[in-house]
């Protein structure tokens, strides 16, 4: 194909299955676990410029090992398990639009919320939870290129994609560690789908050196760790698929692995794989 991908209109809204293991190792301290999630994913608007609105309605989450942090990130996603974002032409999270109906929800649940983990949290992790929620821009910062919505708007929209030549480009996971973003350089191409109606597309990604805050990071851990001294080397990498439908750019599947290290300290490995399911 030569003509940009763009997404079309569907008759119906399309579900899928997203089931993601995660590993993080910090030190001596490790967590690892698997998730399941089903979302139903409708487009709202195909704008003139090929930017998109669309609706992102999670229908159930389950842990595989139930922990207080999964049970506390369960109750707070309550909140924007019903989104409806607009997008960039790529397919990139912009902007969250029911940014009112989230507060509303959010209304509901704190007082049950606060009650449940006051003897974990104050009331001002809470406060600054709200406050997350209604300052511009600061919530999708938590969504952008992470978990379900990094799938499903991973950005790979309003290319031109042929065999032998590489769309290159950059991808920042804003809040990475901290404060700090992780970015990375990628390149996309376009391989033989699994039938001349899909489309398939391969992307790696390294990190971008030149854009990291190393001297943040390199602070950052020397203080959680009381070592000045502490020697800290980052590797980063990425390898993602999508398959697609040819004539309309919707996902069939797509998976994304993603590894984040700084050797004898940090491990992070991430890995997604998204079905349809309806």
């Amino acid at each position: 194909m030569s003509l940009p991908l763009v997404l079309s209109s569907l008759a119906a809204p399309r579900t899928y299955k997203l089931s993601t293991t995660s590993l993080v190792r910090m030190n001596e301290a490790e967590e690892q676990n698997t998730y399941h999630t089903v979302v139903r994913q409708t487009l709202l608007e195909r704008k003139p410029n090929n930017t998109y609105r669309l609706a992102l309605e999670v229908l159930d989450f389950q842990a595989e090992k139930a922990t207080f942090f999964n049970e506390l990130s369960a109750d707070l996603n309550q909140v924007s398990n019903s989104l409806v974002v607009q997008t960039d032409v790529y397919g990139r999270l912009v902007r969250i639009e029911n940014k009112a109906d989230m507060l509303e929800v959010w209304q509901r649940l704190k007082p049950n919320v606060v009650k449940k983990y006051q003897q974990y949290y104050p009331p001002a992790f809470f406060e600054a939870f709200e406050q997350n929620i209604q300052t511009e821009g600061v919530f999708e910062k938590t969504l952008r290129h992470k978990g379900l919505h990094g799938v499903l708007l991973a950005g790979i929209y309003g290319y031109g994609y042929v065999p032998e030549a590489p769309v290159p480009g950059t991808r920042v996971l804003e809040q990475f560690f901290n404060n700090i973003d992780l970015p990375l350089q990628t390149s996309t191409r376009l391989a033989a789908g699994p039938t001349p109606a899909h489309l398939t597309l391969h992307l790696t990604g390294t990190l971008h050196q030149a854009a990291l805050r190393e001297d943040d990071l390199r602070r950052l851990l020397r203080t959680m760790a009381d070592n000045p001294l502490l020697k800290v080397s980052l590797t980063a990498n990425c390898q993602e698929r999508y398959d697609l439908e040819a004539a309309t750019g919707w996902l069939v599947a797509a998976e994304q692995r993603l590894q984040a290290e700084i050797p004898g300290i940090y491990r992070n490995e991430v890995h997604h794989q998204l079905a349809t399911v309806g």
